[in-house]
């Protein structure tokens, strides 16, 4: 080899060398993460979800990645945060995707009434059609830029009212304004002839006391979180009025600009905390409605022939829901299909 050649060869190898070193100086790189949410300060959500997976992805990269949290809308409204976190204004969000549901129709799938009989049976089916490849994956979160990391669905909400109404039997909630939100739930609280409305989480606790709604449709955990226990009158338990799903979501921008070792321990950090979180959220729900119970709150106890009426309006409304999406030209049909079955899988 002349010198010339040497020095080429000598050239390519210091490139190289230095590229390999700027790529592991990348890899170890301090990141501060933006965690955003609409959530109050000490919410349950946050103790059981957002905490836990922020500090696994601390864990996981070795201190390398930690996060500042925005708790309490600080970032953006909760109807804005799907947007606001795919533009990067954040870079992980709590996410309810039926507060822009115009954008994520087709989440509400696994928040239709009595469709699944556990939390984390509901939560991992959910993890799965949107994670690899699922149906939700591509067709609503990569269209809407975001990358899902966790994903949860909240224990089966029930009917809890602030109104001194007695409510006995299923035609007695005909007419009260409850709070929804959105999507299924919609469909649903027609179904049994109350009147939707929807709203944000931060909104409820002024509008139960105004007299500007009746009641709302909620988990006790998020109902305690937010003070709803001191004036709620009554309350329906062990039914199935549906759920929210939330996700704990980054902008797939963001995502990508990460180095790899990063982006591997978010996804590690999603998964197990979807899958502990939910575990978490099944085994405080009912300390939530015993608390609530103590403040006050009396529970109603709907005959055997109002849950049949109940069951029937739930399913008309999940044959509703799919034939809906599917006149609006998106998959109603194969999305209930892979939702049930990735169900069945993790019953």
């Amino acid at each position: 080899m002349n010198l010339y050649s040497r020095f080429l060869a000598g050239a390519g190898l210091g490139t190289a060398l230095l590229a390999a070193s700027a790529s592991a100086a990348f890899a170890q790189e301090k990141i501060t993460l933006r965690l955003a949410d609409s959530l109050p300060s000490g919410h349950v959500i946050h103790e059981l979800v957002g905490k836990p997976f922020s500090e696994l992805v601390t864990k996981l990269t070795n201190g390398q990645v930690t996060f500042q949290h925005f708790p309490a809308e600080q970032l953006g409204k909760a109807k804005d945060m799907a947007q606001l976190t795919a533009l990067g204004v954040a870079d992980v969000s709590y996410i309810v995707p039926s507060y822009s549901s115009d954008k994520f129709p087709l989440t509400a799938v696994a928040e239709l009434p009595g469709i699944f009989d556990s939390e984390c049976q509901g939560s991992l089916a959910f993890y799965k059609i949107s994670h690899d490849g699922g149906i939700l994956e591509t067709k609503e979160f990569a269209p809407n830029q975001l990358r899902p990391l966790v994903t949860l669905a909240l224990p089966a909400y029930q009917v809890q009212l602030a109104t001194s109404r007695d409510v006995k039997t299923a035609k007695d909630l005909e007419g009260l304004k409850i709070r929804t939100t959105g999507g299924a739930m919609d469909l649903m609280m027609r179904s049994i002839g109350g009147v939707p409305v929807r709203m944000a989480a931060p909104e409820i606790y002024e509008s139960l006391t105004r007299g500007t709604l009746d009641g709302l449709i909620f988990s006790y955990q998020s109902s305690a979180s937010y003070d709803f226990g001191k004036i709620l009158k009554s309350g329906t338990e062990g039914l199935n009025f549906g759920t929210a799903i939330f996700t704990y979501s980054m902008g797939e921008l963001k995502f990508k600009s990460l180095p790899e070792n990063v982006r591997k321990a978010l996804i590690e950090a999603g998964e197990q905390t979807t899958r502990e979180a939910c575990k978490r959220f099944e085994d405080g729900e009912k300390a939530a409605a015993d608390k609530i119970k103590l403040q006050g709150m009396k529970v109603i106890n709907f005959s055997a022939d109002d849950k049949k009426v109940f069951d029937t309006a739930f399913k008309s409304v999940a044959q509703d829901w799919v034939k809906d999406v599917d006149k609006r030209g998106k998959p109603g049909t194969d999305l209930f299909k892979a939702f049930t079955e990735a169900l069945a899988a993790t019953h």
